[in-house]
């Protein structure tokens, strides 16, 4: 009996089975109704295990891949010098610069990443350019002998052509050198184990040889030696575990495609390649290579106006929203690229000053933003205008702005034909109505600068440290309480004035006031009040008398002339300055200070005055102080005493300080002999601790004696008080020697030479020994 079904299946179509014969075969194609969701799932499932949940569950291996952190050498240095640069201000510039000072620099990739990352961090912050200039100077000093540098061994002929062949002769006797800054043991794949370092030359010059290199992995190898035989480079490395060699070599032609820098000259001597290699690769060559390469890059400018001519030529096919969109694009690209020139222009400008750049090379720049170029085999400088004269906007503020930052120092003698040129064609400038206004009136700007010795018609705001911010405050209030003394308070009171105030008072009554009498300070409450001469009345308007002579009444009547007599002011209420007491002397305001705060005071000069050598402020600061007891010997002598075991440029600070205040009349002759007198008395003292103090005395002696403050026979007294008669001969004969250095055989002659002075030496020293002296000097 035979079952038949017939029909389309659920997911099969037509078709007929009958028991006893073999099923179907599936079907591809969806049919009938299991066309529907799931379809045939037993089709579709068909030559895959069924599910049955039995199966162990994930384990985490003891090597599992983690994800780590790059920690190579430069990517921790790159780390270490952004972290610097990012926290580096003026007030903790000489912490962290000495901190980038003391990285190492082990490879010439990273001597370029340091210099790169100054140099953005420098022309994104034009406010401390002259910070970043002042660190590239200490990196420059610090490094100067690079151990990245490696000379190379080679039997290469130096007379050879480049690219000649060359006959190398059995022993290879043609000793020769070359030179490389990025020789690193770190090379994916190497050559070896070998166990000499002759069977890695053999290898290496063995044209036959079909050794396959190996995978260094995590060996660490160190460098035994670098030589060139036979035409191949060969770098001979030990492994540190193993003490096995390895090698890796390839032609010399194809030094460059290997990725290794070679010296393209080749020196005969090993001096000469290390003499090249230290000049070529210090850290202030590279900085010149990075100004260079950054200032041609002005011509980023090209590219962005070719963009937007092309922007203006399919501008009217565009939407209003792409218009917009591409208008920002371009607009934001600008700004950027003239925050970068200005910036890097700027920074220029601060390495030059600083002696980092020569003249040679600000010419240069000037001239190209000038657009001019000199006209060769002329016999004296001569400029004329370069084919491609065009300038465009941000030319001429780079142009001002580098004048601005090095106009006082390049505008020399020595460059006065290129200063005058340039010149001749900032005048006509200034008067082309082709420029904007903008670039007129700066180039008016810059004319009229140089014409007042390149002072600024406002003083630049720059980043500055606390101890300057609070200079700039003391500043401020010296001026102001300066101007209220010159000011005065003195007048005619007028009609209608409370009962006034006489000659000299300062008055703030609320009743009637009759004449003043003299010299009152008085602060009234109620009934008659006596002010003293010139006084200031601040009483309710009343009609009643008029004030007294000298008053100032702020009733509605207008004062007359001011008197002539000076006055004292009201007190002027100031966190920074002391109120003003009695005892004023010439120039001085009368504050009175006590010894400790003299000598801090003198200490606060010195670090002001180094920082900003402002003789006026050095004479302000010092007026402040003139009303104390012994105030110009103490100051002299606070720093006097430093000089003799301090920094050369702190020693030049103080010798022009005490000048300065001497010429100006702010201390006297005994101020600065006194202190010197000390000096010179226990000069043998001070050697134990400064050894070169007889020559810092001989500085300051000479110094003092330039301005007239010393005299022979007053330096003969002090001396004779040394128990010694080598250091007595020490200080006379430093004395002559400064003089000498620092203003000549006529100044020696001048001070030392005359007959009564030659015969107070002969007295101190003996014939003899002051012999010794005038034959070297007079």
């Amino acid at each position: 009996m035979s079952r038949v079904f017939a029909g389309g299946g659920g997911g099969g179509g037509g078709g007929d089975w009958s028991r006893g014969q073999a099923p179907p075969p599936p079907r591809n194609e969806r049919g009938g109704r299991g066309r529907g969701r799931g379809g045939n799932r037993r089709s579709q499932n068909q030559g895959f295990p069924e599910d049955d949940g039995d199966y162990a569950p994930l384990v985490s291996t003891a090597n599992r891949w983690k994800p780590a952190k790059d920690t190579s050498v430069m990517v921790k240095v790159e780390k270490q010098i952004k972290g610097l640069l990012n926290k580096m201000t003026k007030e903790k510039f000489g912490k962290l610069s000495a901190q980038m000072c003391d990285i190492p620099i082990l490879s010439y990739e990273m001597l370029t990443m340091v210099i790169r990352l100054v140099y953005e961090k420098a022309i994104s912050e034009q406010t401390f350019s002259d910070m970043y200039a002042e660190l590239c100077s200490q990196l420059a000093q610090r490094v100067k002998k690079s151990s990245f540098i490696k000379i190379i061994e080679s039997d290469e002929d130096p007379m050879a052509e480049p690219g000649a062949d060359y006959n190398y002769d059995e022993e290879g006797a043609s000793a020769s050198y070359r030179w490389s800054n990025d020789v690193s043991t770190s090379d994916g794949e190497i050559v070896g184990p070998f166990e000499s370092p002759e069977e890695c030359i053999d290898v290496a010059i063995d044209n036959d040889n079909d050794m396959d290199p190996v995978k260094r992995e995590d060996m660490e190898l160190e460098l035994h030696r670098l030589l060139i035989k036979r035409g191949n480079f060969i770098k001979i490395m030990r492994a540190r575990e193993s003490g096995k060699f390895y090698t890796v070599y390839f032609p010399v032609s194809q030094a460059e495609e290997c990725g290794q820098q070679l010296s393209k000259k080749i020196f005969t001597s090993e001096i000469e390649c290390q003499n090249d290699a230290t000049k070529m690769n210090t850290f202030k060559r590279s900085l010149l290579n990075k100004c260079e390469d950054e200032f041609n890059k002005q011509d980023i400018y090209k590219d962005w106006k070719v963009e937007k001519k092309e922007y203006e030529k399919t501008k009217s096919t565009l939407t209003e929203a792409e218009r917009n969109e591409r208008e920002e694009e371009l607009e934001f690209r600008r700004i950027k690229i003239k925050k970068q020139m200005l910036g890097n222009i700027k920074f220029i400008g601060e390495l030059y000053k600083l002696g980092m750049l020569k003249e040679k090379i600000m010419r240069f720049c000037i001239q190209s933003l000038l657009k001019l170029e000199e006209v060769e085999g002329s016999d004296f400088v001569q400029l004329k205008n370069s084919e491609d004269d065009e300038m465009d906007e941000e030319d001429h503020e780079a142009l001002c702005n580098l004048f601005t930052t090095i106009g006082e120092t390049i505008d020399n003698r020595k460059a006065a034909p290129y200063m005058r040129m340039y010149f001749d064609k900032i005048e006509a400038l200034s008067e082309d109505k082709s420029l904007s206004s903008r670039s007129r009136f700066m180039y008016k700007d810059l004319i009229e600068m140089r014409q007042k010795g390149w002072k600024l018609r406002r003083e630049l705001e720059t980043a500055k440290t606390l101890a300057e911010i609070r200079k700039d405050a003391e500043r401020e209030e010296r001026k102001q309480a300066q101007e209220s003394q010159q000011a005065g308070y003195g007048g005619y009171g007028g009609r209608g004035g409370g009962g006034g105030g006489g000659r000299g008072g300062y008055r703030d009554d609320s009743g009637r006031g009759g004449r003043g009498g003299r010299g009152n300070y008085e602060r009234g409450e109620s009934g008659r009040r006596d002010g003293g001469r010139g006084g200031y009345d601040r009483g309710p308007q009343r009609n009643e008398g008029r004030g007294g002579y000298g008053g100032y009444s702020s009733g509605r009547g207008v004062p007359p002339p001011m008197s002539s007599s000076r006055v004292a002011a009201p007190p002027v209420v100031s966190k920074i300055l002391s109120p003003p007491l009695a005892g004023d002397r010439s120039g001085g305001s009368g504050q009175i200070f006590d010894e400790e705060k003299l000598k801090l005071r003198a200490k606060n000069m010195r670090m002001e005055f180094m920082q900003d050598p402002n003789e006026k402020e050095l004479i302000m600061s010092m007026d402040e102080v003139l009303g104390s007891p012994d105030a110009g010997k103490i100051i002299v002598q606070a720093n006097i005493e430093y000089a003799i075991d301090c920094k050369d440029s702190e020693r030049k600070a103080i010798i022009e300080i005490i000048t300065i205040l001497f010429t100006n009349g702010k201390v006297t002759v005994s101020d600065v002999r006194d202190p010197l007198a000390d000096i010179v008395e226990f000069i043998d003292s001070y050697v134990i601790d400064s050894p070169g103090a007889f020559g810092y005395l001989g500085d300051m002696l000479s110094a003092f004696f330039h301005m007239e403050a010393l005299g022979v026979n007053w330096l003969c007294d002090c001396t004779s008080k040394l128990m010694g008669k080598g250091d007595q001969f020490k200080v006379i004969s430093n004395a002559f020697a400064s003089m000498k250095n620092a203003y000549g055989d006529a100044a020696v002659r001048s001070f030392f030479g005359g007959a009564d002075e030659i015969k107070a030496f002969e007295q101190l020293l003996g014939p003899a020994d002051f012999g010794k002296i005038s034959s070297q000097y007079l």
